[in-house]
C-alpha cells in the first residue's frame, strides 16, 4: 500500500514538473521566435542604451466612493457653515424701535467700526425711540442716519466700541441652489437664531419691491433687517418678508433684499440721509420665461415696458409700451443684473445709453436720468 501511494506521488511530480518545463519551454520558444522575427536594424535599437520602451496604458480600474469621503465633504460643508456663523453672529444685533404705535423690534448688522449698521426701514418706521441689544450681551441707544422706503432700508449709528463688523459679498455671483443663513433674533425674543437653506430664486418681484432674492431658510417676524450670508461669512442678502400661510398656503418662501443693491443704497443714506432713484419714467415688469412666451418674445431676460409717464426722460426718447430694456451701457439685464439694481450705479442728470428690443429689432438710444420727485 505504501509503495503505490510512493509511486502515485512521484506520477505527480513527475506531471507537475513536466508542465512547469514544458511552460519554460514554451516561453523561450515563443522568445526566439519573437528575436528571430526583429530585423537587425530593429534589435540594434532595441539593444542601444538609450532605448525606451513604450508605456503601456494600464486598464482603469473602478474605485466606488468610500462612505468615508461622502462623510469628510458632508463634516467641510458643515464646518463653513459654522465658521461663517461664528465670523458673523457678533455684528448681529436686535433693534428695538418705540413709538406713539407702541414697541417693535426687529434685526440689523454693523457695516463698520465708525458704528453704522443697517436694517429694514419698516422696523424703525414711526419710531421716535431707538435700542441695539448686542448678540452677546450690552445694550445701546441708536440714532437714525436715513432710511430709503422704496427699498425698505435704513441705517442707524451707535456710539461706542464695536463688537464686530460683517462684509459685503456679491449677489450677483451667488449661484441658485448655494447654501445660505439667516441670522436674526426670531419672534424678537430668540436672539442669535441661525437657520440655513438655499438661494431659491433671484430677480422676484413682492410688493413694492423689486429684484429680490428667494429662499427656503426660515425667517420669521423679528428676523427682517437681519444678515443673509454666503459659506464664506458675507453678506448677499438683508431679510425682508415672508409668504407664509394664508389661502396660498405657502412655506419656506423668504425674500431678501440683494447686497448689491444695498451697498449703494446705504452709501448714498450714510453720505445724504436720503436715497432719490435715477428716474426714467417707465411701469415695467421683469421679463421671465413665462412672460415672454406671453407677450410673443424670443428673449427671457430685460425689462418689458408697460406703461411711459408723460414728460419724463423714457417718454422724451420715445419709449414704447411692449419695448424690452436689454442692456444698460453694454450691461445685459438678467436675473443677476436686474433693471432697478443697474439703474443705481446712475445718478439724477447722468447719461446713459439703453439697448432696446422693439418689434423683433434691437437699436440703442440716450437719454438723461431724471430725479424722482
Amino acid at each position: 500500500m505504501k509503495s503505490r501511494i510512493t509511486l502515485w506521488l512521484a506520477g505527480c511530480a513527475v506531471i507537475v514538473l513536466s508542465l512547469l518545463a514544458g511552460t519554460a519551454m514554451g516561453g523561450a520558444a515563443g522568445y526566439i521566435v519573437a528575436q528571430n522575427q526583429l530585423t537587425a536594424d530593429e534589435a540594434a535599437t532595441l539593444n542601444s542604451p538609450g532605448f525606451t520602451a513604450p508605456q503601456v496604458e494600464a486598464e482603469p480600474v473602478f474605485n466606488p466612493p468610500r462612505v468615508a469621503d461622502t462623510q469628510s465633504a458632508v463634516i467641510t460643508e458643515q464646518s463653513a457653515l459654522v465658521d461663517a456663523v461664528k465670523e458673523v453672529l457678533p455684528s448681529v444685533v436686535t433693534v428695538i424701535s418705540g413709538g406713539a404705535e407702541g414697541t417693535g423690534s426687529g434685526s440689523g448688522f454693523f457695516i463698520g467700526n465708525d458704528g453704522y449698521l443697517v436694517t429694514n426701514n419698516h422696523v424703525v418706521e414711526g419710531a421716535d425711540r431707538l435700542l441695539v441689544i448686542y448678540s452677546q450681551g450690552g445694550t445701546a441707544p441708536a440714532e437714525l442716519i436715513g432710511t430709503a422706503p422704496d427699498f425698505d432700508l435704513a441705517v442707524l449709528k451707535v456710539d461706542g466700541e464695536i463688537p464686530a463688523v460683517t462684509t459685503w459679498g456679491d449677489s450677483g455671483e451667488l449661484p441658485l441652489g448655494s447654501h445660505v443663513v439667516a441670522i436674526g433674533s426670531a419672534l424678537g425674543r430668540y436672539q442669535n437664531t441661525v437657520t440655513a437653506g438655499i438661494l431659491s430664486g433671484f430677480n422676484r418681484e413682492l410688493g413694492p419691491l423689486r429684484g429680490l432674492l428667494q429662499t427656503d431658510a426660515a425667517i420669521n417676524q423679528g428676523n427682517s433687517g437681519g444678515p443673509l450670508i454666503n459659506l464664506a461669512g458675507q453678506v448677499v442678502g438683508i431679510n425682508t418678508m415672508i409668504v407664509r400661510g394664508g389661502f396660498q398656503d405657502a412655506e419656506g418662501l423668504g425674500f431678501a433684499i440683494p447686497s448689491n443693491v444695498a451697498m449703494k443704497v446705504v452709501d448714498q443714506l450714510i453720505e445724504t440721509g436720503e436715497v432719490k432713484p435715477s428716474f426714467l419714467g417707465i411701469q415695467y415688469q421683469e421679463l421671465n420665461p413665462q412672460l415672454a412666451s406671453e407677450a410673443g418674445l424670443d428673449i427671457i431676460h430685460g425689462a418689458l415696458l408697460q406703461e411711459i409717464v408723460a414728460g419724463t426722460p423714457a417718454d422724451q426718447v420715445q419709449l414704447q409700451p411692449g419695448d424690452v430694456i436689454v442692456a444698460i451701457n453694454g450691461q445685459i439685464i438678467d436675473d443677476r443684473h436686474p433693471l432697478v439694481s443697474e439703474l443705481l450705479e446712475y445718478v439724477a442728470g447722468e447719461t446713459i445709453t439703453l439697448d432696446i428690443l422693439r418689434n423683433g429689432e434691437t437699436f440703442q438710444t440716450t437719454l438723461t436720468l431724471g430725479e424722482r420727485a
